[in-house]
């Protein structure tokens, strides 16, 4: 049987002599793996589907409940990302996050359409920070574990001095009300934050945050993730080493 489907490279592995196992995250099926042969043959056609970050329209041929790559129709390959290596090291921290966060066979078309529009904002826009920020909020959302407020979760008060988070309720403190189960977050995190979380998915391009306010806040939501799931994060070490944090 041969299905079509929409799908990203999240992970590309060698196998065997001129092959190589894909991670393809689809909008119709998930997250899927699938073998794609010869590729590593110089003239092979099929070479460039096998890229990380390769978008495409895939053919797969289903036997069993495995899938091989028979064919594929070019999408974008995001190759500006290749150049930026800021840009580069943000988007395979979108790519970490579906491997290890989102389960195989998962469908979640607005997790898929936002996961797309987040390698594109990044890999096409001036902001790609704040596109990174943005996604991996909405992807807290996705999984449960959405910050729903902002303001001190005791006192009801929106905080201008110290803040203060716990990252097992998912509610931010003030100095005044903050217990030992909160640690302290900086201002500038918490500030960034309320900006992107009131953003809009098609305000990315403007949203203003300063850069050194957005690099933290996306420390604090990969931490956070890390938490709430109990998986470590690769991309979350590589950007700390990346951005000297």
């Amino acid at each position: 049987m041969e299905i079509k489907v929409n799908a990203i490279v999240t992970r590309s592995v060698d196998y065997k002599d001129n092959d190589k196992i894909l991670t393809l995250y689809s909008l119709e099926k998930g997250k899927i793996t699938a073998n794609i042969k010869g590729v590593k043959k110089p003239k092979a056609k099929l070479k460039f589907a096998s890229e990380p970050f390769c978008f495409a329209e895939y053919i797969l041929a289903e036997k069993g409940g495995r899938y091989t790559v028979i064919g594929a129709s070019y999408i974008d390959s995001f190759y500006d990302l290749r150049l930026n290596l800021q840009k580069y090291y943000l988007s395979a921290c979108v790519i970490d996050v579906i491997n290890n966060l989102i389960e195989d066979g998962d469908e979640d078309t607005a997790l898929f359409t936002s996961t797309i529009e987040a390698i594109k904002n990044i890999c096409y826009t001036s902001n790609e920070k704040v596109a990174l920020a943005y996604y991996l909020n909405y992807l807290a959302e996705r999984l449960g574990y959405g910050i729903s407020e902002t303001a001190c979760a005791s006192c009801g008060e929106v905080i201008n001095g110290r803040v203060f988070f716990n990252y097992l309720d998912a509610t931010f403190s003030c100095e005044e009300c903050r217990t030992q189960s909160y640690s302290e977050i900086t201002l500038d995190t918490y500030t960034a934050f309320n900006i992107v979380k009131n953003a809009e998915i098609n305000e990315i391009k403007s949203v203003i945050v300063d850069d050194g306010k957005a690099t933290k806040l996306i420390k604090f939501l990969l931490y956070y993730l890390s938490v709430k799931t109990e998986v470590k994060l690769k991309s979350a070490t590589s950007l700390n080493e990346f951005f000297a944090l």
